[in-house]
């Protein structure tokens, strides 16, 4: 890896998130354990670049406070992003970053979690369904590379499963791409549950309506949970 005397975003140009060859990559590597979960998701949305998100992973990182930020640090237009970090005493290309928290799967099971009690929740982050976009900063903290890539929609909801099981794209047969759904719905529930009030109360209701523009506006959308 080259080292460049820029400044402390693009500290390593190689795995400088500003690079847009390396945005390439995160994107990629994502989508392509998305696509190739198992068993198989009939929701997966297909993740693409957010600068908006790499600029708040960025502005965190910089911080050096090498842990996760609070819930106010992580907020996109009034809603929480989820976050993955990663740590390393050199430079470590964002696909190693990306296995890393990959090869927490070994310790999960679908549905249920964790099969012994290893933390799984950057694997689960990474396969949610309803997170479609990401962005990542990297700076280095003393002799520490701090790594942290952002989701929009934030995914790790207890006692929710990360996708639906089913046939790839099985829930977007008209907005499918290699195995990946690009049909997110573009609003958001207020209550997770929404799709319940939908179908009990109806979105004629003006209360249904004002809280559950997701289910009440997307038909053959995928769907965030909150």
């Amino acid at each position: 890896l080259m080292l460049q005397d820029v400044h402390a975003a693009c500290i390593v140009q190689d795995v400088c998130p500003e690079n847009t060859m390396v945005q390439a990559e995160i994107v990629d590597v994502h989508n392509d354990f998305r696509r190739a979960v198992d068993p198989s998701a009939a929701d997966m949305l297909m993740m693409t670049y957010s600068e908006e998100l790499a600029e708040h992973a960025q502005a965190w990182v910089n911080n050096c406070t090498m842990k996760h930020g609070p819930p106010s640090a992580r907020m996109i237009d009034g809603y929480e992003v989820g976050e993955n970090l990663f740590f390393s005493p050199s430079p470590t290309s964002w696909k190693s970053v990306i296995n890393a928290w990959y090869d927490e799967k070994s310790h999960y099971v679908y549905p249920n979690g964790s099969r012994d009690g290893t933390r799984i929740n950057h694997y689960t982050q990474l396969i949610w369904n309803s997170s479609y976009r990401v962005g990542c900063g990297l700076n280095l903290c003393n002799s520490t590379y701090f790594y942290d890539c952002r989701y929009y929609r934030a995914g790790n909801f207890k006692r929710w499963p990360p996708y639906k099981l089913g046939k790839p794209c099985a829930s977007c047969p008209n907005n499918c791409v290699d195995n990946l759904c690009t049909n997110h719905c573009p609003y958001i529930n207020k209550y997770i549950n929404c799709p319940k009030l939908k179908n009990t109360t109806g979105c004629s209701n003006e209360l249904v309506s004002a809280w559950c523009p997701a289910s009440c506006n997307c038909s053959s959308e995928i769907i965030p949970i909150y």
